[in-house]
């Protein structure tokens, strides 16, 4: 699997990070005051750019994923099992949908459909009834016959 540009400069620093703080610790041993903080400065330097390039890598994902009604929300708890997609064939955690695919007198049913895919093909979100409007909708029905027998 080929790394995002973004995981090879992470990684980079990463590795430049722990040079760096090994040349402090050997400044410290040694007695060479400037060594060290030199080090330290740029180890420090480099932990912030590695921090910054996380942070946008994550703002980055929650813009691009804002106007997708079908992905958890923030702080909302969902399971880990992994799934496959049955429309991408990609690995996906967390919420998967069923859905009907039909055209024409063709028609498939997909188990497990990624949050992606319900956004690309377009499906929109229904709303979710309260149990209690649904009892007394039921209630209402049995109370107000239609009329017509089958």
């Amino acid at each position: 699997m080929r790394d995002s540009d973004a995981d090879i400069a992470i990684n980079t620093l990463n590795k430049l990070i722990t040079q760096e703080l090994k040349a402090a610790r050997a400044g410290s041993c040694q007695g060479n005051r400037p060594l060290e903080e030199c080090a330290t400065t740029r180890s420090n330097a480099y932990a912030f750019a590695r921090d910054k390039i996380k942070e946008a890598l994550a703002d980055a994902v929650e813009e691009r994923d804002a106007g997708n009604p079908f992905l958890p929300r923030r702080d909302e708890l969902v399971t880990q099992d992994m799934h496959t997609c049955d429309l991408c064939g990609r690995w996906c955690s967390g919420p998967v949908y069923r859905v009907c695919l039909c055209y024409a007198d063709q028609s498939r049913v997909a188990s497990d459909v990624c949050a992606d895919c319900m956004w690309r093909l377009g499906f929109r979100p229904v709303r979710t009834v309260p149990l209690e409007a649904y009892w007394r909708y039921e209630r209402w029905v049995s109370e107000h016959p239609t009329g017509r027998k089958d």
